[in-house]
């Protein structure tokens, strides 16, 4: 597809298969979606595997499980990593992670540095994520830049703002600061907005490089909608 790169955020195997079929770059494979995105099924994974056709859309698995990113405990450790042993020589192409913690000098909110190195190391040939968290630490540049050094080659944001739309602005000045990592614009993005965002900032070379996220997934519904994926689409080809 041309235009800008998509990615859809996967809560169900409906959505799987919505995404292999219209084509998108990506599918970021979660569960719990009112949590904000937690560690896919295993049968979940399989089903993507089995969906895709010659290693297409791309397959992103969210390794997250619980809510709570600041708190990496032994047992969560532990489920990380045996995930990645799982899945690594699968057929997914990478994983989303994140995990902060509170510093001792500034008492601020930074990336969790020792945890990400130690996770990244079981799959360094993978793709690696770092998902929303960053838009919840003290300095989210700082933390990005800091991402960019552990060698992440993406960063999903919305540019520390309720939404990408909102905070898009950012995201352009922190992906010019960081040309090492590639930012992904994610956060209540809709058709709508997007073609705004099409029409107001023409220059798609100031534009985060790995393109836009959605769920594409209405209010007051559970499920991806294959219309607005439809728009969103096309909204990124105009």
């Amino acid at each position: 597809m041309s235009g800008p790169s998509f990615e859809l955020a996967c809560f169900d195997t409906d959505a799987v298969l919505l995404g292999c079929a219209r084509g998108v770059d990506r599918l970021e494979l979660c569960s719990q979606r009112d949590q904000d995105g937690l560690t896919p099924e295993d049968a979940m994974v399989e089903f993507a595997l089995r969906s895709r056709r010659h290693g297409y859309p791309r397959l992103m698995v969210m390794l997250r499980p619980d809510s709570d990113d600041t708190l990496c405990s032994e047992h969560k450790m532990k489920l990380v990593t045996d995930a990645v042993r799982l899945w690594k020589n699968e057929g997914v192409d990478g994983f989303v992670v994140g995990f902060a913690e509170v510093s001792r000098q500034t008492r601020g909110l930074e990336i969790a540095h020792e945890y990400m190195q130690s996770i990244m190391a079981l799959a360094p040939q993978k793709e690696w994520v770092f998902h929303r968290l960053v838009d919840r630490l003290t300095d989210p540049l700082q933390g990005i830049k800091a991402l960019e050094t552990l060698g992440f080659q993406r960063v999903l944001s919305s540019g520390g703002a309720p939404s990408a739309f909102e905070g898009w602005e950012n995201l352009m000045v922190w992906q010019a600061a960081c040309p090492g990592l590639e930012l992904l614009a994610g956060g209540g993005l809709r058709s709508g907005p997007v073609q705004d965002l099409m029409n107001r900032y023409p220059d798609r070379g100031l534009w985060p490089r790995a393109g836009l996220h959605a769920s594409c997934i209405p209010a007051g519904s559970d499920s991806a909608d294959e219309e607005e994926l439809n728009r969103l689409l096309l909204a990124l080809k105009s």
